[in-house]
């Protein structure tokens, strides 16, 4: 079945469309993917292959996980994603057990909410994400924000807001963002309270970044005045 799946990701290849978005993904000298490999296969054709290739066994899931090639690691996460209803356990172990090669930002947006960040909220234990939330590792820390999605598609807030807390003034632009867009989220999804409490009482620790992500969903009257700082 692996090598079924991979002849048929191989055979949607758009070499000038992966050129063309290879930035996006950081793959660049310096960047911060630059050792990742792109071939051009576009989401959508990876998301169906994923469901035809649902019930691809373990070792081929890790595999391709395991790989240097992007749109294998992305399959394969969108794989377990459809492998954790009848088998979260297992479907968790893999994912903490490769965390290293969740390595760039849609792998980790586009899954650590339904895998992470649901068997939390199932198990109601956020420990995973606490930990997470303090590694070196950017993709981690991202990972630990991004999941909380799950709980906050449920209107729960737990301690997802004090994870961002402590990741706010972080030195990476892409946990700027992460920080900004989970604000957002709890904004819309949660409690438009909190997070208009949150901004004006931490505005001076906000990157812009954040900050332009977090209000984004309010209204265009309240935006400007958070943009200017009117608070009056």
């Amino acid at each position: 079945m692996r090598d079924d799946l991979i002849c048929e990701i191989n055979a949607n290849i758009d070499a000038d469309w992966g050129e063309q978005v290879q930035h996006y993904f950081g793959i660049r000298k310096g960047g911060y993917a630059e050792k990742d490999t792109l071939i051009g296969v576009r989401v959508p054709i990876l998301r169906k292959l994923a469901k035809k290739y649902r019930t691809l066994p373990r070792e081929d899931v890790e595999s391709l996980l395991q790989s240097r090639v992007h749109e294998f690691r992305f399959v394969a996460l969108a794989i377990l994603k459809e492998q954790y209803k009848k088998n979260p356990r297992e479907t968790v172990e893999i994912y903490l057990n490769n965390l290293d090669h969740i390595n760039n930002w849609d792998l980790v947006d586009c899954f650590a909410s339904h895998i992470i960040g649901r068997w939390c909220l199932e198990n109601q234990d956020e420990t995973i994400l606490i930990k997470l939330n303090q590694k070196s590792s950017l993709w981690r820390r991202r990972i630990s924000l991004v999941a909380y999605q799950a709980f906050y598609r449920k209107g729960v807030l737990s301690n997802g807001l004090e994870l961002i807390d402590q990741r706010i003034e972080d030195p990476e632009d892409l946990m700027h963002k992460a920080c900004g867009w989970m604000l957002r989220e709890i904004y819309s999804k949660v409690d438009k309270h909190v997070i208009e409490s949150y901004l004006i009482d931490n505005y001076d620790r906000l990157s812009r970044t954040t900050l332009r992500y977090a209000i984004e969903h309010m209204p265009e009257d309240q935006r400007q005045k958070y943009l200017k700082r009117d608070f009056s």
